[in-house]
């Protein structure tokens, strides 16, 4: 019985896929998992196991001096062999969604839940892929999300109120109460595309996961930019942390941080992170004793934070609207494309601006103007 390469190549792909994403969350926690993060390890090994077994039970059943197979069991190097049947472009599958035959790109929305007997992906929230994603999201992770289905909506705000010690039988008036609010938002679309050789994406079934993987890559980054810089499309425009905390003139430096850390622990909220371009991240690192680097929140290095600036805030305060499924497209009969017989696909995120109860939660150092 020979081997049938197209579905082995399928089930590898997704088994790599899974790796570099465990890879990617272990690296991020280590050995200390919080209680999200262990469920999703453990689904990731459960979803290894499951692929490994498949490609064991096909790899038992072909001819066992096969060169394929040979190849499989010694690299995991899936090339495609003059014997494997080429795909057809409707079996292609890319966020699990089938390639639309189209000039443009026609975009539909990607379901959390699996679309059909092929769909054996596991899918999940917008946010949760995009903080799952190899160099994907940093931010989604620590800053509260809340998921929606619509171009606007709305997002609690927990209130800064004070307690204190109430005088005996003295009245309480409407003048000393502070509202609950909502957080009203609209939405901006971040999208990426990619483009592939049809030849290649019918022949290696590998290749949807590497799409997959970039697609998700890149739109978790994206937010990540807009969280710290905002952004418009032009009708729409969001405001990220940048333009929402409370900013002070100084250089950064141990001391200046250092103060940041104080204020924002002088709003009654501990800061949790500290985000800096990577070039202001190597300089602080230089510069800092490393007994005080552990007691400091923890330091994401994000390029779209300009050089010079830190930004220390308690990113559990603040909050951030995604739409909850993500947009998939596909293009194959663009000119631009068909005469060098590509195909071109796309992810797109709906996202909204950043909701922060307190401007002195996120407190801002960067050099004066």
């Amino acid at each position: 019985m020979a081997l049938n390469a197209t579905l082995a190549a399928d089930h590898m792909a997704k088994r790599e896929a899974a790796t570099v994403k465990l890879t990617a969350l272990q690296a991020k926690y280590g050995s200390n998992l919080p209680a999200g993060a262990k469920d999703t390890e453990e689904r990731l090994l459960s979803e290894i196991a499951k692929h490994d077994k498949t490609v064991r039970g096909l790899v038992g059943n072909a001819v066992e001096h096969d060169a394929y197979v040979t190849e499989v069991r010694a690299t995991g190097a899936m090339q495609r062999p003059d014997a494997v049947q080429r795909r057809a472009l409707d079996d292609v599958r890319v966020l699990g969604m089938p390639v639309v035959r189209a000039e443009g790109f026609v975009f539909a929305e990607r379901s959390a839940d699996a679309l059909d007997a092929l769909d054996t992906g596991n899918w999940n929230a917008a946010p949760v892929m995009l903080a799952e994603a190899p160099n994907g999201s940093q931010l989604l992770g620590r800053i509260q999300t809340f998921t929606h289905n619509s171009t606007r909506g709305y997002v609690p705000v927990v209130p800064q109120i004070t307690a204190a010690i109430a005088g005996r039988n003295a009245p309480m008036g409407p003048g000393d109460l502070k509202s609950a609010t909502i957080g009203t938002f609209e939405t901006v679309k971040i999208a990426a595309y990619v483009k592939a050789d049809r030849d290649e994406i019918q022949d290696y079934p590998q290749l949807e996961a590497s799409i997959d993987a970039a697609i998700l890559s890149a739109l978790g980054a994206g937010v990540d930019d807009l969280i710290v810089n905002g952004g418009t499309d032009g009708d729409v425009t969001v405001p990220g942390l940048l333009a929402l905390g409370t900013v002070t003139a100084a250089t950064v430096s141990v001391a200046s941080v250092l103060s940041a850390i104080a204020r924002v622990k002088t709003a009654r909220v501990a800061p949790d992170t500290i985000l800096m371009h990577p070039d202001t991240e190597a300089a602080f690192l230089g510069a800092i004793d490393g007994a005080l680097l552990g007691k400091l929140p923890e330091i994401v290095a994000i390029p779209s934070v300009a050089a010079g600036v830190a930004i220390v805030a308690a990113l559990g305060n603040a909050a951030v609207a995604m739409r909850e499924n993500l947009g998939v497209a596909s293009a194959t009969d663009h000119p631009d494309l068909f005469k060098f017989d590509q195909v071109a696909f796309a992810g797109r995120a709906r996202v909204s601006d950043v909701v922060v109860a307190n401007a002195a939660h996120v407190q801002i150092v960067k050099p004066a103007a």
